[in-house]
């Protein structure tokens, strides 16, 4: 009864585009006060700030701004900015056109093996994957890498060679994660069509190198006019980055890969590899396209884990968004097909995991990707209403410790003009500390904060954010 109703919605996938594009636009509403969090302080708040003081003269950022991306984003938000006005909601909106491209591109992949509910559901649930979702409630750069992905599979499964070339151009200036992505993609294809033919085709080989021209020489165009400026990179011995590309010992890097595997399974992503396992062995190849799918998640993996594994500190989840998206879509497309009459029970199942695993916080001295998952949305109520106390109680912020991402001014944090902010942990002449899970502090500090009595303590959901009296 439930897929006859299902059938009589039509649900055909520019229908489907339509509830999406909705869940995006709302999404971005009720997240349109939020202020920048995480990485995101960074990329979208003081780039931006930067571009738009210096009037564009320069796309090279100071050094002590510049993490060695490519600036493409701060500079389309502070264009953002210049045109509507610098505000959060500005900011947010500017997100919404890469939100909408995945939300007409997800549909458009899925249906190639999916229709009706299955294609409803599939598509609903690439939405809810929470590192995905939880980036989509920021201002990301990686919003726009997953849009540019997601929109490439689909010109280069249509054949449509001349408009990839031109989509790949972004996707190696958005950051340095996005030239990985190009080299992964094209090593996938290549490979693809290796075993595909059982030999190495150069023609093919030579043509698709040309698709991805362009954008790689834009790329390396970029980096070496950047090392003309800088005199490096990716990094530079005083950057405030360097620590996490330095060179590792043997046992960090058995330490990174199980970091590596941690971050693939994490937040309800292990019901999504244990259906791709059982997957495997129940269809094995049947179909062309899950080699393909293998083959290319197989590469991606490789290919990041190859600057994961020997760095001290690459090893964030949302990094990691094109092999979850890759390997989502693998068990999605092949779901009714395992299990024609109980292919929604698995799709409550992934809802489930992702539900939890959306919503799964750890202990306090587990470092957690808070910018990944969902669960950090309360954080922004919270902070608001700690702020609202101290004005209250004429407690200045400049008296008070935090810790990242909550040191910088609010005018960076909140774009409100105002330029006081919260000092670092690290200044023991301080006599508050405003403390919270969703911070980075060090064991020793929630060892001290666990035993002292808070003046001011909230909590929602799986967030806490509490004012101490710090012990002299």
């Amino acid at each position: 009864m439930f897929q006859i109703i299902l059938v009589k919605m039509k649900l055909h996938k520019k229908n489907i585009f339509y509830v999406l594009a909705m869940l995006y636009v709302l999404l971005t509403y009720f997240c349109r006060t939020n202020i920048f969090f995480g990485d995101m302080v960074q990329f979208a708040s003081r780039h931006p700030h930067f571009f738009l003081a210096n009037k564009f003269q320069t796309i090279f950022l100071p050094n002590y701004l510049d993490s060695g991306h490519p600036p493409l984003f701060g500079i389309y938000i502070a264009f953002a900015w210049l045109l509507f006005g610098k505000s959060l909601l500005v900011s947010h909106v500017a997100m919404l056109p890469f939100l909408l491209l995945i939300a007409y591109q997800v549909p458009q992949l899925l249906s190639r093996w999916l229709s009706g509910y299955a294609l409803l559901f599939s598509s609903l649930l690439v939405f809810l994957e929470p590192t995905l979702l939880a980036q989509a409630t920021l201002v990301s750069p990686d919003i726009v890498l997953m849009a540019i992905f997601i929109t490439g599979i689909n010109l280069y499964l249509n054949k449509k060679y001349k408009t990839l070339a031109l989509v790949l151009i972004p996707l190696g200036l958005i950051s340095l994660r996005g030239m990985m992505v190009l080299f992964a993609s094209f090593c996938a294809i290549i490979l693809n069509n290796t075993f595909a033919q059982r030999k190495f085709n150069r023609h093919y080989f030579f043509s698709t190198a040309l698709v991805f021209l362009p954008s790689v020489a834009i790329a390396a165009i970029w980096l070496g006019l950047h090392y003309q400026h800088t005199g490096w990179i990716g990094f530079h011995s005083d950057s405030p980055w360097a620590s996490s590309f330095q060179q590792v010992s043997f046992a960090q890097m058995f330490k990174n890969a199980i970091l590596f595997i941690w971050r693939l399974i994490d937040f309800g992503r292990i019901t999504v590899w244990l259906l791709a396992l059982f997957l495997l062995f129940k269809l094995k190849f049947a179909k062309q396209s899950n080699l393909k799918f293998c083959i290319s998640i197989v590469v991606f993996i490789l290919v990041f884990a190859a600057n994961t594994l020997f760095a001290d500190g690459l090893v964030g989840h949302r990094y990691f968004l094109p092999i979850y998206f890759l390997t989502l879509v693998f068990v999605l497309k092949n779901i009714p097909f395992a299990f024609p009459k109980k292919s929604m029970s698995a799709f409550v199942l992934l809802f489930i995991s992702f539900l939890i695993g959306g919503s799964f916080v750890y202990p306090s001295k587990i470092a957690m990707g808070w910018d990944a998952t969902p669960a950090h949305l309360p954080y922004y109520s919270l902070r608001k209403d700690a702020i609202t106390y101290l004005n209250n109680n004429n407690i200045p912020l400049q008296t008070v410790a935090s810790g990242f991402p909550n040191l910088d001014t609010r005018e960076i944090l909140e774009l409100n003009g105002d330029s006081s902010h919260f000092n670092s942990y690290s200044d023991t002449t301080l006599k508050y500390i405003l403390y919270s899970n969703v911070f980075n502090y060090p064991d020793s500090l929630i060892d001290k904060i666990a035993n002292t009595p808070a003046i001011y303590y909230q909590e929602k959901g799986s967030v806490y954010i509490g004012i101490y009296t710090i012990a002299k």
